[in-house]
């Protein structure tokens, strides 16, 4: 690593900010997301936070719940 190269971002942290930026785009409370893609609020917060590692099936329930690709995320 070069001297002022920044680290890559995490997955998770990169995921948790597209859901966060999503989400808020959709109006959605974590409240409502959470409802929607059927998981506790709590765990939804934490993948917003990137202190969560979801699945693939949370990812696709998510997705499913905003309306995306589960490749959005990602971007």
């Amino acid at each position: 690593m070069t001297v002022g190269a920044h680290a890559p971002m995490r997955w998770e942290d990169r995921v948790g900010t597209n859901v966060r930026r999503l989400r808020k785009a959709k109006g959605l409370s974590q409240e409502a997301l959470a409802h929607e893609a059927g998981m506790a609020m709590r765990y939804l917060a934490g993948i917003e936070r990137g202190e969560e590692n979801p699945s693939l099936a949370i990812l696709v329930k998510l997705s499913g719940a905003l309306g995306i690709s589960p490749a959005d995320l990602f971007g």
